[in-house]
């Protein structure tokens, strides 16, 4: 019952985590090219064209990690037991 909460909880996650970056993305995607081809822009055109890509960057690198780490979760390594060498040389020392 709570690993179907955990799955639910993880995609509504992950589901805002998609919005939130694509409305980052059409943001800078906007300021890119509609607001820094103004005549005057406030602040200035370089700040709109430099703002307009790191919005656009920082949104794919979101998505793309996000999307990466959901659909391709890590795999969990088989861990071996823990041998120590005092006990393996005691062991040896017995049988012979």
């Amino acid at each position: 019952m709570s690993s179907n909460r955990i799955k639910k909880e993880k995609k509504t996650k992950l589901l805002k985590i998609v919005v939130i970056s694509i409305l980052a993305f059409a943001l800078g995607y906007y300021m890119l090219f509609y607001v820094s081809r103004m005549l005057k822009p406030i602040l200035g055109n370089t700040f709109h064209i430099l703002m307009g890509c790191i919005l656009i960057s920082v949104s794919v690198l979101v998505l793309f990690v996000n999307l990466k780490s959901h659909f391709f979760p890590k795999r969990k390594t088989k861990r071996s037991n823990v041998v120590f060498l005092e006990d393996e040389l005691k062991k040896t020392k017995r049988s012979n």
